[in-house]
């Protein structure tokens, strides 16, 4: 059994490998155009946000709200993307009998989880100098949280996969839900933000706690009422659970 398991992490290795290879492969300087892609939708939704006022809690640094926001939020979005592309592009790659669908999605996850990884860190050091704070006040909380919206991601986009390929038309209900997504989810708002009587429902979104919670864990003075990561814990769990016993169904009945 471990055998097999190192074996199969050096596959998503060298897959991971080569979907950093032929990232922008035609393009000068390659794979740094990926960085400047993600670069340019932080500061689109940025200047969105600034653009419109009152979007931000009193007290609180704005670019650094911003940042625990949005970047995690874009990591999420660009992951549950990623089965669906990853089997997509990689057909050929599954005549091999040594890789697996999952194994690329799980390449292609670990390749968005990199890139925006180095994101975060560079735009939240830029974003505490700008707002003249200090580092997070519980960092291994906001990397741990951080961590798990990319396995939600993961976990989600594997879901939504299975939904596409049993009805095909799932895809524009599940779009059109999405959409609302990141205001539901706290990436701008706050909970706080929100009239009380809709907190309740609310707080049924994982990624809403996971969203504020990363800001209670940054911020000294931040507090939202009724996030839990226990609560994070327990909807990651289930996720990580629905979304391989879904893989394994694919892989038996539906594999192209």
């Amino acid at each position: 059994m471990l055998k097999h398991i190192q074996s199969q992490l050096r596959v998503i290795h060298a897959l991971a490998l080569r979907e950093i290879q032929s990232q922008q492969a035609g393009l000068a300087y390659g794979f740094g155009w990926v960085f400047f892609d993600a670069f340019l939708g932080v500061a689109a939704l940025m200047i969105m946000k600034f653009a419109i006022r009152g979007f931000s809690r009193p007290g609180v640094p704005p670019f650094t709200f911003l940042v625990s926001g949005l970047v995690p939020w874009m990591m999420f979005s660009a992951t549950y993307h990623a089965p669906a592309n990853a089997v997509s592009k990689g057909q050929k790659l599954l005549l091999l009998p040594v890789i697996t669908e999952l194994d690329l999605m799980l390449a292609s996850a670990l390749r968005i989880f990199l890139v925006y990884t180095i994101l975060f860190v560079i735009l939240a050091v830029l974003a505490a100098i700008g707002d003249g704070i200090g580092p997070p006040r519980f960092p291994l909380g906001v990397a741990l949280l951080f961590f798990n919206m990319s396995l939600m991601g993961i976990a989600f986009g594997i879901v939504l996969l299975t939904l596409n390929r049993l009805y095909s038309p799932a895809a524009k209900f599940t779009g059109f839900f999405l959409r609302f997504m990141m205001i539901l989810s706290g990436v701008i708002f706050s909970l706080t933000m929100f009239p009380p009587t809709i907190w309740p429902y609310l707080l049924w979104n994982p990624l809403l706690h996971v969203e504020e919670l990363l800001r209670v864990y940054w911020f000294n003075n931040y507090q939202t009422p009724g996030v839990s990561a226990f609560y994070v814990a327990e909807s990651l769990l289930v996720m990580i659970f629905f979304g391989l016993l879904l893989e394994r169904y694919l892989r038996r009945r539906l594999r192209p």
